[in-house]
């Protein structure tokens, strides 16, 4: 297992998420099919996401889940690991660890989790999202909820900071068919995108990365 003493990119890290830019970090990557409410409403549902941190080689990379195609606001979509709190979960850490086990075979204990990002509401599904960020060793292979999660996919985390990598993307509503929108998104290839809320979640994790540049590329 990773030593947090002995990485000074992770050490960094966890000092500037004491620090978080929040929402107008999250905002530049905004690409809501319904508007945003002044407040979040009472009824919002609880969630919690894991930004699975680990090393390649010399690189460090982290891992986005393909969902599977559902009739779900966020069906096909790339996202992370998670899913919404049970009456079995003591935290939303725990839900984010739990479902990281459970969509795609990775083992967490609460010592590998380094911090947390800014919540993020989403009004299309009415989820309150809670993001954490982990580190373990890297993954050898994926036991996938084949109901939930179509693949893995990895990434560098220098492929946030590229200017290159974003882009703007056409959405086909899936209540209106008929309907386009153009949203900014992270540019994965040629023909696969990040948008929506897990892009906005990232944009808030880009501000951060980019200040310890140094220390991840």
């Amino acid at each position: 297992m990773l030593s947090l003493s002995l990485d000074v990119a992770i050490s960094q890290l966890i000092l500037h998420l004491k620090n978080l830019p929040g929402q107008l970090a999250q905002e530049r990557m905004a690409g809501r099919v319904v508007a945003s409410p002044s407040e979040i409403p009472s009824n919002a549902k609880l969630s919690a996401v894991m930004i699975l941190l680990f090393k390649k080689e010399f690189d460090w990379h982290f891992c986005l889940i393909k969902r599977a195609e559902s009739q779900g606001a966020h069906s096909g979509q790339f996202a992370f690991p998670g899913g919404s709190i049970d009456d079995l979960d003591t935290s939303l850490l725990h839900t984010a660890i739990r479902e990281t086990k459970e969509e795609i075979g990775v083992h967490l204990k609460e010592e590998q989790i380094i911090g947390a990002l800014t919540p993020l509401y989403i009004p299309v599904s009415n989820y309150l999202v809670h993001p954490f960020i982990a580190y373990c060793d890297a993954p050898t292979h994926y036991e996938l909820q084949i109901e939930e999660v179509a693949f893995v996919k990895e990434l560098e985390l220098a492929h946030l900071l590229n200017p290159l990598n974003k882009t703007k993307t056409s959405i086909r509503l899936r209540d209106a068919p008929h309907t386009q929108i153009n949203v900014p998104a992270y540019k994965i290839s040629d023909t696969e995108v990040i948008w929506g809320a897990t892009a906005m979640i990232l944009a808030e994790f880009e501000v951060i990365l980019s200040r310890i540049k140094e220390q991840i590329i």
